[in-house]
């Protein structure tokens, strides 16, 4: 995976990524929100397998593979979030997911890097459309997909099971369709 905008490139994740991906999975609202990227992860050395896993598949295409990926600044090849995409274990549906260090948000590059890897999954796929899910008590994260371009689709509270990962009882349903030629 290579893709580059003027700020940011999108690429796999390399081991020299672990100490920046330790430092941002441990901050307050990825602790609150994405709780399973800090639970099992003690320490940087606690990503190796987690990369080497990556860096096996890196030649596949295929969206519906639960993979993540680098985002750095494009001029220092710095760690500052992740994106990626795969398969939503409850839905059944391609699911788009990002994050980014706490003192790079704000600036659009969230945006950015989840609009950039839509537009490549649509680009190398026949999807008719992504998904997001999104904490009801995330709104920061709602805004950036609007700002890419998602559609909230509805809120839902699951009656029997709570989504993993929330930290509200509903969630919001973001879709993305594929764009007609």
């Amino acid at each position: 995976m290579f893709l580059k905008t003027d700020r940011i490139i999108i690429r796999d994740l390399e081991r020299k990524d672990k100490e920046n991906l330790y430092k941002i999975v441990h901050q307050k609202n990825l602790v609150r929100f994405m709780r399973d990227w800090s639970e099992d992860n003690s320490s940087p050395e606690s990503f190796n397998d987690y990369i080497d896993w990556h860096q096996s598949q890196k030649e596949s295409n295929d969206v519906y593979e639960n993979k993540r990926y680098a985002v750095v600044l494009a001029d220092t090849d710095e760690l500052i979030g992740m994106v990626g995409m795969g398969i939503e274990d409850t839905l059944n549906e391609v699911e788009m997911a990002y994050f980014i260090d706490e003192h790079y948000q704000g600036k659009g590059y969230a945006t950015e890097a989840l609009s950039t890897l839509m537009k490549w999954c649509f680009d190398v796929s026949d999807i008719s459309y992504l998904i997001l899910t999104i904490d009801c008590a995330n709104e920061a994260s709602c805004k950036v997909a609007e700002k890419a371009g998602f559609e909230l689709f509805e809120k839902r509270t699951p009656i029997s099971h709570k989504q993993p990962n929330m930290e509200s009882e509903s969630y919001y349903y973001y879709r993305k369709y594929r764009e007609k030629s």
